[in-house]
């Protein structure tokens, strides 16, 4: 998993022409990580989208805007249950054996179903 802290820092190194060699390599990482997301079929398997204070949804990068972005520290507890892949609401159990029970409908529901 890669975690993408976004920032006003951020967009403005990945969205302008870099200025020095740390907004060089932001820009360099970021291309690599949508080119991968391309590679993918456009699915996110990787990428978590964290902004921290300063940053708004728009400065999420367009190829992530239908990925859940957290918001530091507000989710931090929604993001570790992600980092260790851990769910939050644990689905209840499926019998082994399903049982599909059909019943005929009495005859005055069935005239009610008609056009």
């Amino acid at each position: 998993l890669i975690i993408i802290a976004i920032s006003p820092k951020y967009k403005a190194d990945t969205d302008g022409s870099p200025s020095d060699s740390h907004a060089r390599h932001a820009k360099y990482i970021h291309k690599l990580m949508q080119n991968e997301f391309i590679q993918e079929g456009c699915l996110n398997f990787r990428f978590i989208p964290v902004l921290f204070l300063g940053a708004s949804q728009n400065y999420v990068p367009g190829w992530l805007q239908n990925t859940h972005v957290y918001r530091w520290p507000q989710d931090t507890e929604d993001l570790l249950l992600r980092l260790f892949r851990v769910e939050r609401y644990i689905p209840p159990p499926v019998p082994v054996e399903l049982a599909v029970i059909i019943r005929p409908m009495p005859m005055s529901a069935t005239t009610m179903l008609r056009w």
